[in-house]
């Protein structure tokens, strides 16, 4: 959540939301576990780790918690549209009567979603606007509706590898919704020469990745800090019956083990936020999770400083693949 939302928040002379117990959904990050009466459901384990050391819950699933359990829900909301709609969807869990506030910086696209907010919820009103944020107030009415289930907003996407027809299946919210990534096909263009073993898929998104290398593993890992993307690779994986653990964490998990290849698309953005920290951490880390010999293969835009960073870590960085705005890099540890 942008500091601009948290100021705007704190300025209102009238804080409801700070009565009753409160869900925030969506949160962005801990700032707001500094009120006392919340909770959080998080999209981002780091998010949830955050507010769990700030000793308040934290619920960091893609299927809504007990709702029933609050006097009141703050949403911010996502740059993605269609998570947006999602959420809306959930709050018809909500007890009739329960007040809703939703924040969001402009560029959010809060405003044409107050304009539709479903039949459900009472119409917004619109209770503060400043540094390019807005917050409105509404609350859940009494008319029956029962939220569309998470599979109803699996989409089945189709791409062709190595002349074959391939597919895949995504949800709201992960990353490459409408069509498989450029860079992530150049990836998959480049993984047949990887050694057998056990390997990880991290940043794992919609299990595309992890779907292609499970042949040339004998155990295969997959990791992701969101859990729509972990419930997006549990659908493609289980399409094919492939065994896969998949590891909601931020960044490797710690107790991971060893691999003899680590694979990824790794993230540059946390929300709208350009975030090296991500890739820069998990390169650093790799090194540490890869058996002697073991392999660490990535694809990323040809601006990124990977080259550098993934030479810092091993020694050394292999280009296998440049397709002129993508690179594929390889590394071994020796």
């Amino acid at each position: 959540m942008s500091s601009a939302i948290l100021s705007m928040l704190g300025r209102q002379s009238s804080q409801p939301w700070t009565r009753g117990s409160l869900l925030v959904i969506h949160p962005g990050g801990a700032e707001l576990a500094g009120l006392g009466n919340s909770s959080a459901w998080c999209f981002h384990a780091g998010h949830a780790d955050a507010w769990k050391a700030a000793e308040h819950n934290a619920f960091c699933q893609a299927q809504a918690p007990d709702l029933t359990a609050y006097d009141g829900v703050l949403m911010l909301v996502a740059k993605e549209k269609e998570l947006n709609h999602y959420l809306l969807e959930q709050l018809a869990l909500l007890p009739a009567n329960t007040p809703v506030w939703f924040a969001g910086e402009k560029r959010s696209g809060i405003q044409p979603l107050m304009k539709k907010l479903p039949d459900w919820l009472q119409p917004p009103q619109k209770l503060a606007s400043a540094n390019h944020c807005l917050l409105f107030a509404s609350a859940r009415n009494h008319q029956a509706h029962e939220p569309a289930p998470l599979a109803s907003y699996a989409k089945t996407l189709t791409y062709e590898l190595d002349n074959q027809p391939k597919s895949f299946v995504t949800l709201p919210g992960v990353f490459s919704r409408e069509h498989i990534d450029p860079a992530t096909l150049l990836l998959l263009q480049h993984i047949n020469d990887l050694p057998k073993g056990r390997g990880l898929d991290f940043a794992c998104g919609a299990g595309v990745i992890a779907q292609q290398v499970s042949p040339l593993t004998t155990e295969l890992m997959a990791c992701d800090v969101s859990p729509i993307a972990i419930a997006a690779s549990r659908m493609t994986l289980e399409k094919e019956a492939i065994n896969a653990e998949l590891r909601l964490a931020d960044g490797i998990p710690e107790d991971a083990g060893q691999f003899d290849f680590i694979i990824s698309n790794p993230p540059f953005h946390t929300g709208q936020k350009t975030d090296y920290e991500i890739a820069r951490k998990f390169i650093k880390d790799a090194k540490q999770h890869l058996n002697k010999q073991g392999v660490l293969r990535i694809v990323a835009n040809r601006f990124l400083p990977w080259p550098e960073v993934i030479e810092s870590a091993f020694t050394h960085c292999d280009t296998i693949a440049d397709d002129g705005r993508y690179r594929v890099y390889h590394a071994t540890y020796r």
